[in-house]
């Protein structure tokens, strides 16, 4: 089978020939930048020209040679709401070149960032945030004052993106178009579309809005769902006859269970859901794939019955997220992506058989009977070594048989 075919079997609930590799794939199942390029040694590629960062989240964008190297099957179309530049077809001017770390990198060519004398790397574009010496991520600042009183939101005021640049959209199709033609690789479209993440009062207020005004926060919600469905659409225009998978995001555990309990999230956001994802299915072949970072199991079973039809990257670090548990419960209805290689439960030093066993039998569990699409969990560090690296390789490729 292809790439894309396999990928296809899998979406469509049919087993093929071995599990799928999408390591790279979409935004949250990758490598930190350095990680990935030490990825890049352990599979013998020539890093020419300097690998580029996708630079939300410091992630590396998985580029073909290394795609193939690995035998993946999924590669990244865009990363429209992560990055600034776009990652494929004719983007070579989007890009420069920037140390970080020591090391040569690309970034989109509208970010800036400075390293002072102390070591410390100000991402300037993005508000001054700071990466400490030594460290490989920024501290992005939220507020020290979670109890401040807010005003509450006007619904009446909100008024969420609800179309899509045309040049980009025709960019987008003639990018996948490229991809579709020359390539035999499964085309994942990143986050793009309006999304439900919509927090009125931040973080910490639309908690308080979920308990003390629901209505007012239903209000912001519909109309994300109503902009979000007419975003979908346009995409499906421009792209829905090549690209498989589209993505988006949000976040609704913790390492113990779902942040707002399990029945606010089901009176709050799964009516909601329902809509998203049910209309997206009326406008668009492009296949439901949603990023819920930490323990969700409680509420698993809903976000299938809301339409998800693929899940990332299953945090199996988190309460009653084992691989064997999800598989068992859920894996029947759907598409697990991720959830090999955790690095929450696996010590940087672990040795490469301990790895490679834990990864193998993983992907054994998560893969049986199908629905499996492999990975780690989430954008692996920077400081994964490179016999980790190999050993997940390594042992994808001799667990992926049926």
């Amino acid at each position: 089978m292809t790439s894309r075919e396999r990928v296809r079997a899998v979406l469509n609930h049919q087993i093929p020939d071995r599990v799928p590799n999408g390591l790279g794939g979409c935004e949250t199942e990758g490598l930190h930048i350095i990680a990935y390029d030490n990825l890049q040694k352990v599979l013998g590629v020539s890093p020419c020209p300097p690998p580029r960062i996708d630079t939300f989240m410091t992630n590396a964008v998985f580029e073909e040679p290394v795609i193939r190297a690995m035998d993946g099957d999924i590669i990244l179309l865009a990363s429209p709401n992560m990055c600034k530049s776009e990652l494929r077809g004719d983007a070579a001017h989007q890009w420069k070149e920037q140390q970080l770390w020591g090391k040569t990198f690309r970034i989109p060519v509208a970010d800036h960032f400075r390293e002072m004398s102390d070591g410390t790397i100000v991402w300037e574009t993005a508000g001054g945030v700071v990466c400490p010496k030594g460290a490989y991520f920024f501290d992005h600042a939220g507020s020290t004052d979670l109890m401040a009183d807010f005003d509450i939101p006007d619904p009446d005021k909100f008024h969420p993106r609800d179309t899509l640049d045309d040049k980009m959209l025709r960019n987008l199709e003639d990018a996948a178009r490229r991809l579709y033609e020359e390539t035999d690789l499964s085309i994942c479209l990143g986050e793009s579309v309006t999304d439900l993440q919509v927090a009125p009062g931040g973080m910490i207020g639309s908690m308080v809005l979920m308990m003390e005004e629901p209505d007012v926060m239903k209000e912001f919600l519909q109309k994300s769902v109503d902009a979000g469905l007419k975003q979908i659409a346009l995409l499906q225009q421009a792209v829905g006859k090549y690209v498989d998978i589209l993505s988006v995001a949000h976040d609704f555990g913790d390492n113990r269970g779902v942040t707002i309990g399990d029945n606010l999230w089901r009176e709050i956001y799964k009516p909601y859901y329902k809509q998203y994802f049910q209309g997206w299915k009326k406008v668009s072949t492009m296949k439901v794939n949603l990023h819920s970072c930490g323990s969700v199991s409680s509420i698993m079973g809903d976000l299938i019955e809301c339409g998800v039809e693929v899940f990332n990257p299953v945090q199996t670090s988190a309460a009653n997220m084992s691989a064997a548990s999800l598989k068992e419960r859920f894996g029947k209805d759907v598409i697990f992506w991720g959830g090999a290689y955790d690095a929450q439960l696996i010590r940087t030093t672990a040795s490469y058989d301990e790895v490679y066993r834990t990864v193998y039998d993983n992907i054994k569990v998560l893969g049986a009977g199908g629905n499996y699409i492999f990975a780690g969990v989430h954008n692996l560090p920077a400081t994964i070594p490179e016999s980790h690296l190999k050993a997940m390789i390594d042992a994808y490729r001799d667990a992926r048989d049926y």
